[in-house]
């Protein structure tokens, strides 16, 4: 096995905006500016070989799926003239762990062991999105969706931890020919804005959107759902805008993708308390733009729960939450007075 060593990562200080609430005065309520500290990302260790590889069936979901796959099981596949990649494994059928976990591994190895993309078979769910087979034919890969055996010529890969990808993956995906393919995709013709707020339908929705889609709207920004922009398109659009406003979730993966001098410049991240995590405001300092978080209002049943150290913080991450709008437009002042220092 050839190994890559992935060095530890030290991403730099940030804010958090809280809702308005007397946390801090008992008579007067405020936004709470939270000062996140440096940190550490850890490290690790990515591990290869190229040659013979067996690829095991993958175990089917579902009570009638597995009765009809023991009645009629999947016959073996061997591929030959593709070099075969593994990703059915860590979630492939998220969007952002496709671009952001696994596309950045099969990048890195193809450009290791001397691959061409065209030579690449990306091995996936039978079940995978029609969006991730399109995202992935943006940089000319072709996809098998199977849960079947299959055996070839292949790169079998194993990364310890699973997390140390976010360490290098950055510098992984920002080479010449990634960013090519980008440009190149065809495009669907929808016209993509340069201030764009990246909005949810069906999870992590804004529950007070009438409140903040006209407070958006009046600085210029345009409500977008990812889901109706293809794949290429949602790549693109990282590329050519210059502020994004998003709610936390897969639609921020292409931000790993922003081109190095690339027009965008800010990230203003909502993240509803069901779900506070620092993995987009890594990403935004490794591609080089200016990153706050707003932090939407805590309901009740968060509080008891929030205080339980020992167990994870998961039952409320696809809850619908409210937005505070005195809270969104201060970070929106915040990096408006940030950018203007930076060029001054």
């Amino acid at each position: 096995m050839t190994e890559i060593d992935l060095p530890d990562y030290r991403v730099g200080p940030g804010q958090l905006i809280t809702a308005r609430s007397y946390m801090i005065d008992r008579f007067v309520p405020d936004c709470e500016i939270i000062s996140l500290p440096e940190k550490t990302v850890a490290g690790g260790k990515l591990q290869f070989r190229r040659g013979k590889v067996s690829l095991p069936a993958v175990a089917t979901k579902g009570r009638a799926a597995r009765l009809r796959h023991s009645m009629w099981p999947k016959a073996h596949q061997h591929i030959d003239g593709k070099i075969l990649f593994d990703l059915r494994h860590h979630g492939p059928d998220n969007w952002a762990h496709f671009l952001n976990n696994h596309l950045p591994i099969v990048f890195r190895l193809c450009e290791e062991a001397s691959i061409g993309w065209g030579d690449v078979l990306l091995v996936t769910p039978a079940d995978i999105p029609a969006y991730i087979r399109a995202g992935a034919a943006v940089f000319g890969f072709e996809t098998l969706p199977t849960d079947a055996a299959v055996s070839g010529e292949g790169i079998a890969f194993e990364m310890t931890p699973w997390t140390a990808i976010r360490t290098e993956r950055a510098a992984w995906v920002r080479r010449p020919g990634i960013l090519e393919a980008i440009r190149t995709a065809p495009s669907s013709g929808t016209a993509l804005p340069q201030r764009a707020f990246l909005a949810r339908r069906d999870t992590r929705v804004i529950a007070n959107m009438h409140d903040i889609e006209p407070c958006l709207a009046a600085r210029g920004y345009e409500t977008i759902y990812v889901e109706d922009l293809s794949a290429a398109d949602q790549l693109r659009l990282f590329q050519d805008a210059t502020e994004i406003v998003a709610v936390h979730g897969a639609a921020l993966a292409p931000l790993l993708y922003v081109p190095p001098e690339g027009p965008l410049q800010h990230l203003t991240e909502i993240l509803p308390v069901g779900h506070m995590t620092d993995v987009y405001r890594v990403m935004a300092h490794q591609v080089g733009i200016s990153w706050i978080g707003v932090r939407g209002k805590i309901k009740p049943d968060y509080v008891t729960a929030s205080y339980r150290l020992g167990d994870a913080f998961k039952d409320f991450s696809l809850d619908s939450f409210e937005v505070d709008v005195v809270a969104l437009e201060q970070s929106l002042d915040l990096a408006q007075g940030a950018r203007r220092c930076n060029s001054g």
